[in-house]
């Protein structure tokens, strides 16, 4: 009785975790999504970058990593300052990104361009 016990309470703990991690909404996924993309490239992980950005393969992988690593050399660091202004339309979605990048004496908001493939949104690339 006791193993049927635990059993149950077990499987409703594993139920409530799993619940809760399905219910991002598509800008808080977004969101997510542009901290891990800055996060990596902080950390110059460019793999995990071009994780983040769709199709990257296709686009030519080596091509954006350098494109990468000379921004890195040229700006330095980034700060994400926020995430704002998300617009999704089925598949696709628009995102205002404010940016603070390394000396720089303020902060940058570009458009960016996010498409979603097999349940997880990408940014576009080339950026505009």
């Amino acid at each position: 009785m006791i193993r049927r016990i635990l059993a149950v309470a077990l499987f409703a703990v594993l139920a409530a975790v799993l619940g809760a991690g399905c219910t991002d909404t598509p800008e808080q996924s977004i969101t997510d999504i542009f901290r891990d993309y800055y996060a990596a490239y902080n950390a110059r992980d460019w793999d995990a970058c071009l994780g983040h950005i769709d199709d990257a393969t296709n686009l030519g992988a080596g091509a954006i990593r350098s494109a990468l690593q000379q921004s890195m050399a040229a700006t330095g660091a980034v700060t994400l300052e926020s995430v704002d202004n998300i617009q999704v339309s089925g598949s696709s979605a628009t995102a205002e990104v404010t940016l603070t990048w390394a000396g720089s004496a303020g902060s940058e908001t570009l458009e960016r361009a996010l498409v979603k493939k097999s349940s997880a949104w990408k940014i576009s690339y080339p950026w505009d």
